[in-house]
């Protein structure tokens, strides 16, 4: 995720923070020392609550870490390498580098998160009931800690992808339909519907009950969903294109552009061909690539006198890649560094072919309608 902070490795794997959990620590923090602990304890010292608050607050990370870590360490006991840990607004997300190759072992993975969180809420919990007293801040930090990683377990079960719960029912359809991508798209079409469901009660939540907490349900719904889509689009893409070489998808019927021309004959050119880019091309030399977007932000009267050479991007600054590159790893850091085509050129500099990655998503769109496997 983007905007994140390293702040240690557990076993090797990078564990890092969004900037967006600063603002969910603070208002937790300030929510526990404000409002829960002074209802639970009575009678503490505003600093005494506010100690309280940051370090529940802490430990309520260090449980969603650890679930995670649950996850990771499986994932890595099944071949599976695990590229970083990020906590962020609404909890934490374990990356790993591949889907798991089986749905046994995808099983395997997804429920040591929730078991992980139902054993400290186990642990927690006994320790409140059995061992502390209750009343004490301690003991209320503690219960605290103990529903949040029930509620944490639970609601991972729900059956929504990309949830637990939700990648637990893709591993069963899996395993019964033999078809992973299959496999997805219905847990994801299933998780689409709990989460309308779960928008369309959080408007029936504000409008006929007035409690604004149905704002939660309809964004939690939104969020759920749109994870659910981009999941499978990824997906989509990973099994479309992993393992082919650009040189099978890259566009080869190039029309190039002087650079030399002005940008009148640019405009026209853009006019007829209906293209976004061209590359600029000089002879056997490749200068680099002009776009629509340059020639806009020349005013219209001075098209006639200013050429193509004034306003190219150059070819140091513009994505070049190999035909035998994998498109699948192209295509990624494109959409990465937010690149819309690319130049592939022979190692011997001659241009072979433009790769635009608006063509590669129609393509990847037209796999999803047509539901190619």
């Amino acid at each position: 995720m983007n905007n994140s902070f390293r702040i240690t490795y557990i076993k090797g794997i990078p564990v890092e923070i969004h900037v967006s959990w600063l603002l969910i620590f603070f208002l937790l923090s300030l929510s526990l020392s404000q409002s829960y602990f002074p209802l639970m304890v009575e009678g503490l010292s505003p600093q005494v609550y506010w100690i309280a608050g940051i370090t529940t607050s802490l430990l309520i990370f260090a449980s969603v870490l650890t679930h995670e870590l649950g996850h990771s360490f499986v994932a890595l006991n099944e071949g599976i390498p695990i590229k970083k840990i990020t906590l962020f607004i609404f909890g934490g997300v374990a990356q790993m580098e591949a889907e798991p190759d089986s749905p046994g072992s995808e099983f395997k993975v997804t429920i040591a998160g929730p078991l992980t969180s139902l054993a400290l809420a186990v642990v927690t919990g006994a320790l409140y009931y059995l061992v502390l007293i209750p009343g004490q801040i301690i003991s209320e930090a503690i219960f605290f800690v103990a529903r949040i990683n029930l509620i944490m377990a639970v609601f991972n079960l729900v059956p929504a992808f990309p949830l637990d719960g939700g990648r637990l029912f893709r591993s069963i359809v899996w395993f019964f339909g033999k078809n992973m991508l299959k496999a997805t798209r219905i847990a994801v079409l299933f998780g689409s519907m709990l989460s309308f469901f779960a928008m369309g009660l959080g408007f029936v939540v504000i409008f006929f009950q007035g409690d604004l907490w149905g704002i939660w349900l309809i964004f939690l719904g939104w969020m759920i969903y749109q994870a659910g889509q981009s999941s499978y689009s990824q997906l989509v893409f990973k099994e479309t294109f992993s393992g082919v070489k650009v040189s099978k998808i890259m566009s080869t019927d190039l029309k190039t552009i002087s650079p030399d021309a002005t940008l009148d004959q640019l405009a026209d050119d853009f006019l007829h061909y209906k293209y976004g880019a061209f590359p600029v091309v000089y002879g056997s030399t490749t200068h680099g690539i002009v776009t629509l977007q340059n020639l806009k932000q020349v005013p219209r009267e001075k098209w006639p006198h200013t050429t193509v050479a004034r306003i190219l991007t150059p070819l140091k600054e513009t994505m070049v890649i190999n035909p035998d590159s994998d498109a699948a790893e192209v295509m990624m850091k494109m959409a990465t560094q937010n690149i819309g085509r690319a130049l592939v050129m022979e190692e011997n500099g001659d241009l072979v072919g433009l790769l635009s990655r608006t063509d590669m998503m129609r393509l990847i769109q037209m796999h999803m309608v047509l539901g190619e496997e």
